[in-house]
C-alpha cells in the first residue's frame, strides 16, 4: 500500500509526491527570516543651510566655542554645529565628515513623530496623543504614507536635504541642527508655523534625558536629547540656542564629555541673565579645557 503523500519509485524506494514537495516548500517559505524593508525614500526641501552670524554677534565668546570644540574632538565626534536665533555661528567636522554626512536619528526619532503628531493636530487630525504615536497611526491619520507626510510636513518645510527611512530616519547630520532651531523657537522655523504653540516643549519633556542640568543657575531649561550612539542636541529656548554634536562617544555611556560641551557653549553667551556676575567671562584663557 502507498503512504499518504507518498509514490512508489521502485521497489525498495519513496518518492516525496508532488503535492507534498508544494506543501514543504511553502512551510519552508513561510518560516524563512525575512529580509530588511528597502530604505524609503524623504523628500526634503534643499534650503541653504541658516544662514551664517560671527559668533561675537550672536553674542558668543568665540574662545567659549573653540573650548567646545575640543572637548568634541576629544570625545570623538563627527560634528559640532552651534546655532543661535536662526543663524549658525560655529561648525567644526572631523572624520572627514561634512554638513551632508548621513547620520542616523537613534533616540531623534521620537522626536520626528511626536513633531508630525503635532502637525496632524494643527490638520485637525484625530490622533491620540497618551504617548509618541507610531508610524501606522500617523499615517492613519494622516491618510497618507508615514514619509509622504513626514516630507509634506516637516522635511520640505524645514528645507532639509533628501533622507532615507532604513529603518528609521537617516539624514545629512547638519540638518538635525534644523530639527534643534524647531523645537528652540516654539514649532517655528523661518517664520513657518510646523506645530502650535506649546507643543515644542511638550516634545522637549517628553524626549529629553532625565537628571541633567545645567551648572550655571541662570539656566532653567536646558535640555539634551540623546541621538544615535553619542550623538546629542541641546536646546536652550529661553537664549534661542541649539547644540549639536555628532558621533560615537569616546566612552560610550559617559556623558561627561558632552556635558562639558554645553557648558562651555553656555558660559560663553555673554547676555544670559547672569553674564555679568560671571567673573573672567572674557578671559581667553579660562576656556582652555583643564586650564
Amino acid at each position: 500500500m502507498t503512504g499518504a503523500g507518498m509514490s512508489r519509485r521502485k521497489p525498495g524506494g519513496w518518492a516525496i509526491a508532488p503535492a507534498a514537495i508544494l506543501a514543504i516548500a511553502w512551510v519552508l517559505t513561510a518560516c524563512a527570516p525575512r529580509e530588511a524593508a528597502a530604505p524609503t525614500a524623504v523628500a526634503g526641501g534643499h534650503s541653504p543651510a541658516m544662514p551664517p552670524l560671527p559668533a561675537a554677534q550672536a553674542h558668543i565668546e568665540p574662545a567659549a566655542l573653540e573650548a567646545a570644540a575640543i572637548a568634541a574632538r576629544e570625545d570623538g565626534a563627527d560634528a559640532l554645529l552651534v546655532a543661535r536665533n536662526g543663524h549658525i555661528v560655529f561648525e567644526r567636522y572631523w572624520h572627514d565628515t561634512a554638513f551632508g554626512t548621513p547620520t542616523e536619528a537613534g533616540g531623534w526619532q521620537g522626536i520626528i513623530d511626536d513633531l508630525l503628531a503635532g502637525a496632524l493636530v494643527n490638520d485637525h487630525k484625530a490622533i491620540q496623543l497618551d504617548a509618541t504615536p507610531d508610524r501606522a497611526r500617523i499615517a492613519l491619520a494622516a491618510g497618507v504614507s508615514y514619509e509622504a507626510y513626514l516630507a509634506k510636513r516637516l522635511w520640505r518645510p524645514i528645507g532639509a536635504a533628501d533622507a532615507v527611512l532604513a529603518p528609521d530616519l537617516r539624514a545629512a547630520q547638519g540638518d538635525w541642527i534644523r530639527v534643534g532651531e524647531l523645537l528652540a523657537n516654539d514649532g517655528v522655523y523661518m517664520g513657518e508655523e510646523i506645530v502650535r504653540p506649546g507643543w515644542s516643549q511638550r516634545v522637549l519633556a517628553r524626549h529629553a534625558a532625565t537628571g541633567e542640568v545645567a551648572s550655571l543657575g541662570s539656566i532653567k531649561d536646558l535640555h539634551r536629547l540623546p541621538g544615535a550612539g553619542g550623538a546629542s542636541l541641546w536646546i536652550v529656548p529661553s537664549l534661542r540656542l541649539v547644540i549639536l554634536r555628532t558621533g560615537r562617544a569616546e566612552t560610550p555611556g559617559d556623558p561627561s564629555g558632552n556635558g562639558r560641551i554645553a557648558d562651555f557653549v553656555l558660559r560663553g553667551v555673554t547676555d544670559r541673565p547672569d553674564a555679568m556676575s560671571d567673573e573672567g567671562a572674557t578671559d581667553p584663557a579660562r576656556w582652555v579645557p583643564r586650564h
